[in-house]
């Protein structure tokens, strides 16, 4: 039996006797705020850019091209977003448009 094909039936005998911890169930990690773009996925976005020492904008890509599903539209928003996490990672972190050119880290000026 693929646990992902099991029908309910399937499921319940396979459960007999084993405790379902709940508590594991209320972690953060298992539950979803505003939406279900991650829920069918085996790892979580974040778990991946955690393991990995992602910086803030490369875990932003991640996360944007794993939703990208849906609409064409929407899909394409989310890879527009991606693109733009990647344009801000080559500016902070490697002082570089989005063309590679060497532009120093920090472009825009500001008064305090």
């Amino acid at each position: 039996m693929s646990i992902d094909n099991a029908t309910k039936r399937e499921w319940d005998e396979a459960r007999k006797g084993v405790e379902w911890d709940q508590e594991i169930d209320r972690l953060p990690i298992n539950n979803q705020v505003g939406g279900n773009h991650y829920n069918h996925l085996k790892i979580q976005p974040i778990e991946y850019a955690y393991a990995n020492n992602l910086s803030p904008c490369l875990t932003d890509v991640v996360q944007y091209i794993t939703r990208s599903k849906g609409e064409e539209k929407d899909r394409i928003k989310d890879l527009m977003k991606a693109k733009h996490s990647i344009d801000l990672e080559l500016q902070l972190v490697y002082g570089c448009d989005k063309d590679g050119n060497r532009i120093g880290k920090y472009t825009k000026e500001i008064s305090i």
